[in-house]
């Protein structure tokens, strides 16, 4: 499994079959750009090979680790 950067933005995307969430890259343009492409991608978790364009990719900002 991949180490997530605190922080750091991530385009992901949601499992059409087991609905797990998945990591696909790190967002570049800080969650700003509008995403133009469809990628195609295996699940990690049940396998499942599926269809993500723009409208089924999310950003997501891993949380910064708050020490009290």
């Amino acid at each position: 499994m991949r180490t997530l950067t605190p922080g750091q933005w991530y385009l992901r995307f949601t499992c059409k079959q087991c609905e797990a969430k998945q990591v696909l890259f790190a967002d570049l343009s800080s969650g700003e750009s509008r995403i133009r492409a469809t990628y195609v991608v295996e699940c990690s978790m049940c396998l499942h090979k599926g269809s993500y364009d723009g409208e089924d990719i999310e950003r997501y900002q891993h949380p910064v680790d708050q020490e009290v």
